[in-house]
């Protein structure tokens, strides 16, 4: 273990003796943090709507949904949802002429649904109201109740919130980044060959290059750009000690994902290329510079992606106070360590130079 901490140590040497690797990461986080949020601010400022839109509609006498007009009016005005009863209407020209947003035609057995090609939200909403409101229609026995939270209340991020927590995650998961300091100088002053003809270890060799590498981001990347990013923007981390104990097992594992490239080819710059290469497909399914909430990507993808558990447990953490992907995110970070570290020591055994 002696051995391990020496190797450790002067790695960290190795890191922080050029200051220019840590300041570009800093540097770098804050400033595409700045960029992406401007870029889409209006966008996800935008997405939760708090002016409300109005609902025009027709219901025939004979309609089976006659009895439960009053229900779904109270419904729709507790959701600040503007409802106008016409007669003789024809929906398109309403919908034209901006007399309301979406139209509903109560027939006798269904009914009819017009909304406006540009905001196919607010016929959606419209639309998830006229469903619970089938669905206690079935149950009804005599008296009917309309549900007390008849939309869903899941809150939106603003852009800064959620392109902070994005863009932490992402310089995050390229942080064996700072493991091209120590290749480089062990391959320029022949290091690996004094390695083997040492006593020292595979597994020594290994892990003195990941906890370098795990310090080295604990310090830099959710210690200082964290605090940054919080202090310069409109971020705000829910629930701090589960936030930061993600991190920093995340750190563990794309560090240990990373040293697997660096040790399996002898070329950093193809090393850095192919797990480039690999995490920015990883961040774009995973949210990185598309909102998950926004994406048309498929959800497969998305869900193939350690990334996008990362970015959606962490911002729902920090609009909502939970999170259902908290859990799942764990496990995969987990999972990365215990494939990844087994695999990156097998590497660096089979390797003649590290």
């Amino acid at each position: 273990m002696s051995r391990i901490w020496i190797i450790t140590k002067n790695n960290l040497k190795l890191i922080f003796r050029n200051k220019s690797m840590p300041i570009l990461v800093v540097l770098g986080t804050i400033l595409v943090v700045a960029a992406v949020a401007n870029a889409f601010h209006t966008l996800l400022d935008n997405a939760e709507r708090t002016d409300g839109f109005t609902v025009g509609y027709e219901m025939q006498e004979d309609s089976k949904y006659a009895p439960a007009e009053s229900f779904w009016i109270e419904g729709m005005e507790k959701e600040n949802i503007t409802v106008k009863a016409f007669q003789n209407a024809d929906p398109e020209k309403i919908i034209k002429e901006k007399e309301a947003d979406v139209f509903v035609q109560f027939r006798k057995e269904d009914y009819h649904l017009t909304g406006n090609r540009n905001n196919e939200i607010d016929t959606r909403i419209v639309q998830y109201v006229l469903y619970s409101m089938d669905m206690n229609m079935q149950g009804a026995t005599g008296k009917m109740t309309f549900p007390e939270r008849s939309l869903p209340s899941t809150k939106v991020s603003n852009a800064e919130n959620y392109y902070g927590h994005a863009e932490i995650i992402y310089f995050m998961t390229i942080c064996s980044i700072f493991l091209t300091l120590i290749y480089r100088t062990e391959r320029k002053n022949n290091i690996g060959i004094r390695f083997r003809t040492s006593s020292t270890g595979a597994a020594a060799r290994y892990f003195g290059k990941l906890f370098s590498c795990v310090i080295t981001s604990w310090i830099i990347q959710i210690g200082i750009v964290p605090v940054l990013v919080v202090t310069l923007f409109d971020v705000h981390l829910g629930n701090p000690p589960v936030v930061i104990g993600v991190l920093l097992l995340a750190v563990i594992a794309y560090a240990a994902f990373g040293i697997v490239f660096f040790a399996l080819f002898e070329n950093s710059a193809v090393s850095i290329a192919l797990m480039f290469g690999i995490l920015w497909f990883a961040g774009f399914f995973g949210g990185t510079f598309e909102t998950y909430m926004y994406s048309s990507q498929p959800e497969l993808l998305k869900h193939l992606s350690p990334t996008y558990y990362l970015n959606r447990s962490l911002i729902e953490l920090s609009v909502n106070g939970e999170s259902d992907y908290l859990l799942p995110c764990v496990g995969i970070m987990i999972l990365m360590i215990l494939v990844f570290v087994p695999l990156g020591i097998l590497i660096t055994a089979k390797k003649k130079e590290v």
